[in-house]
């Protein structure tokens, strides 16, 4: 039964054809193209919504938010962004709206590396994040009210980017860092008590 659920899940996975370098795909049973989803709308406009004047007057607009890299939104309660980034000095560490961008704050308490390369919500609330630094990466459980360096990550190098998957079908966090890739199993519970790994990148890479 197992075998036969895993056949079928690795016909569905290998059902698209490409003959033009990925420019398009056809089912190779029955050789028509699969329907594309909708286009965004056209001639939507992006809205500005900060973050701006935060910290001192290191730009003309007062602020610090140096390089706005990663930006994330709790499932449950979009209104609920966090940010950060760094451009040489200017690292304001991370930002938090509760109003989807029209006042932000800083959450730094604990925060000691503030340039910030990646965020992940671990819950749907946006109380649980965990920020990639070049330190390695730091974790709060109360919506950035306090940050606690993950000792386990320290000497990977710069933690860039996060997503989630599964090792052996249990939920797991991936972290993508200087040495490699790192993971951990995904649990609502401190991240920090948790067993880190670190699949090494091969040498030379």
């Amino acid at each position: 039964k197992h075998m036969r659920a895993s056949a079928h899940t690795l016909r569905i996975l290998t059902a698209l054809l490409s003959l033009d370098g990925a420019s398009s795909y056809s089912d190779r049973r029955t050789g028509a193209s699969p329907s594309a989803p909708l286009p965004p709308a056209s001639h939507t406009p992006w809205t500005t919504v900060g973050p701006s004047n935060i910290g001192d007057s290191i730009t003309p607009d007062g602020g610090e938010a140096g390089t706005v890299q990663p930006v994330v939104a709790a499932a449950a309660n979009p209104d609920v962004i966090y940010t950060g980034g760094n451009n040489n000095a200017a690292s304001s560490g991370v930002l938090k709206s509760i109003d989807f961008g029209r006042h932000w704050v800083k959450v730094n308490r604990g925060l000691a590396d503030t340039r910030i390369h990646g965020l992940y919500v671990v819950d749907q609330h946006g109380e649980h994040v965990v920020a990639g630094t070049p330190s390695g990466v730091y974790e709060t459980l109360d919506s950035g009210g306090s940050w606690t360096h993950i000792a386990q990550t320290r000497g990977w190098g710069v933690a860039n980017s996060f997503r989630n998957g599964s090792i052996g079908g249990a939920p797991h966090l991936f972290v993508g860092t200087n040495a490699g890739l790192g993971n951990v199993p995904l649990v609502e519970t401190p991240l920090a008590r948790e067993a880190w790994r670190l699949i090494r990148s091969p040498a030379g890479s």
